[in-house]
C-alpha cells in the first residue's frame, strides 16, 4: 500500500482494562505513514482512563453517548465517519461490532469486529454475537482457543476469523520499588510473602474461590493482595471476614497501570473460569512471577507447567500447590526464568504490531492470509 489508509476504530469503552491497553499500544505504535486512525468511544462522560492518552498521541477522539434508541446512536456514528471517508472500520469490542458492520456497509468499506473474551462469553452474548458475525466482514479475537471454537461454530466464516494474541511490555518497576510503593500506600508488611492477584472484582473472576483457597493456608507469613475494584468488592470483603482471613487480605481498589507493580508479588494467582487471553497472566509471566491458575485451554496458551495448573474449582489443591511451590525457592527461580523467556519471546510488542498490521493489510487489499491465526 503506497497511500495512507484511513481507519476508524469504534471502542465500546476506554476504561482501565486489558483490552483498552492493547488498543493504546496499537495506536501508539502503528505505522502512521500507512494508517491514519480516528477513534470513537461509546462510553463518554465517565472520564475513562485511556481517553486522554489517546488524544495525546494526536489521534482524533470522538465521543458518542448512549441514546434512547440504538439507531439514533448509529446516526451519530455515521455523521462522524462520513467526512472521514474511512478505508476500514474496526470495532475494538464485541458491543461495538454491529455498529461498525452497519456503518461500513453504508460507507462501502470493509469492517472488522472484535471479541476479547472467551467463546462461552461470546455464546452468552446471544443476538449481539450473532449480529457481530453477520454484519462484519471479519472477526478478530486475542485467543487461539476462542478462535478455534468460533471457527467450529461458524464454519462458513472460518477463513475470516483471525487470532492476534496480546502484547506485553517489559516496563515493570523493580521488586524493591514495587514493594515499597505498596507498603507505603497500604501499610503492608514487606517481610511477609505476598500472594497477588488483580482484575475487576465481579462474579466472573471467582475471587471468592481464591479467598477460600487462601483460608486453607495456615502459614501466618502469607499476605493476599487483591488489586482492582468492582461490584463484588463488598461481598468479597465480607467473605474474608467470614473466613477469618480479613487481617491477611488487602483490597487495594483500582490502581491505574497496576501491572507495573506486579514484581512486588512472590506468586501470582488467578481464579477466573472463563477468559480470552488475560493480559494479567501475560504480565505476571513477563515479570518473572510464577503463576498458579486453573487447568483450562486459554491458560495453557501461556502457562505450560502442569504442576501450576489446578483442576478448576479445587480450592484444596490450589492452596496446597501454592504452599508447596513457595516452599521450594529453587523451583520458583527456574519457573520464573523459563516463563519470562517464553512470554517475552512470544508475546512481545514487535510481534503484536506486525500481526495487527498484517491483518489490516489483508482486509484493505481484500486478501485473506493463509494462516488464520496471525503469528
Amino acid at each position: 500500500m503506497d497511500e495512507k489508509r484511513k481507519v476508524v476504530i469504534i471502542a465500546g469503552q476506554l476504561v482501565v482494562g486489558g483490552a483498552e491497553r492493547q488498543l493504546y499500544l496499537w495506536l501508539a505504535n502503528l505505522d502512521r505513514t500507512k494508517f491514519v486512525p480516528t477513534v470513537i468511544t461509546l462510553h463518554p462522560g465517565h472520564e475513562d482512563y485511556w481517553e486522554n492518552p489517546i488524544e495525546e498521541l494526536g489521534i482524533p477522539l470522538f465521543r458518542v453517548p448512549q441514546k434512547r434508541l440504538r439507531w439514533m446512536r448509529l446516526i451519530e456514528i455515521y455523521k462522524i465517519i462520513r467526512p472521514f471517508k474511512p478505508d476500514l472500520i474496526h470495532a475494538w469490542h464485541l458491543f461495538s461490532s454491529p455498529y461498525a458492520g452497519i456503518a461500513a456497509k453504508v460507507m462501502s468499506c470493509p469492517s472488522l469486529g472484535s471479541h476479547r473474551d472467551s467463546y462461552n462469553i461470546f455464546k452468552k452474548s446471544g443476538l449481539l454475537g450473532i449480529l457481530a458475525m453477520k454484519l462484519t466482514d471479519a472477526m478478530l479475537v486475542n485467543s487461539n482457543t476462542t478462535a478455534e471454537r468460533l471457527r467450529t461454530a461458524y464454519p462458513g466464516r472460518s477463513d475470516r476469523i483471525y487470532s492476534v494474541q496480546n502484547a506485553v511490555l517489559d516496563d515493570f518497576l523493580d521488586r524493591s520499588q514495587a514493594r515499597k510503593q505498596l507498603t507505603n500506600d497500604f501499610n503492608l508488611d514487606p517481610q511477609k510473602i505476598w500472594i497477588g492477584s488483580m482484575g475487576r472484582l465481579d462474579p466472573k473472576k471467582r475471587f471468592d474461590l481464591l479467598l477460600e483457597a487462601f483460608s486453607r493456608i495456615e502459614n501466618e507469613s502469607f499476605q493476599l493482595i487483591l488489586i482492582g475494584d468492582g461490584p463484588q468488592k463488598g461481598k468479597l470483603v465480607d467473605l474474608s471476614v467470614e473466613l477469618g482471613i480479613a487481617k491477611k487480605v488487602c483490597f487495594t481498589g483500582e490502581i491505574p497501570e497496576a501491572s507495573r507493580l506486579i514484581k512486588a508479588f512472590d506468586v501470582f494467582t488467578f481464579t477466573s473460569f472463563d477468559e480470552g487471553l488475560p493480559n494479567v497472566i501475560l504480565e505476571a509471566g513477563a515479570a518473572g512471577i510464577p503463576i498458579i491458575t486453573w487447568d483450562l485451554p486459554f491458560y495453557r496458551e501461556v502457562v505450560w507447567q502442569d504442576r501450576l495448573l489446578v483442576t478448576p474449582g479445587d480450592v484444596e489443591t490450589f492452596a496446597s500447590t501454592l504452599t508447596s511451590l513457595l516452599a521450594d525457592p529453587q523451583t520458583v527461580s527456574e519457573i520464573s526464568f523459563l516463563t519470562r523467556q517464553k512470554i517475552i519471546n512470544s508475546f512481545n510488542l514487535e510481534h503484536y504490531i506486525k500481526n495487527m498490521t498484517s491483518l489490516y493489510d489483508s482486509l484493505l487489499t481484500k486478501e485473506s492470509p493463509s494462516n488464520r491465526s496471525i503469528t
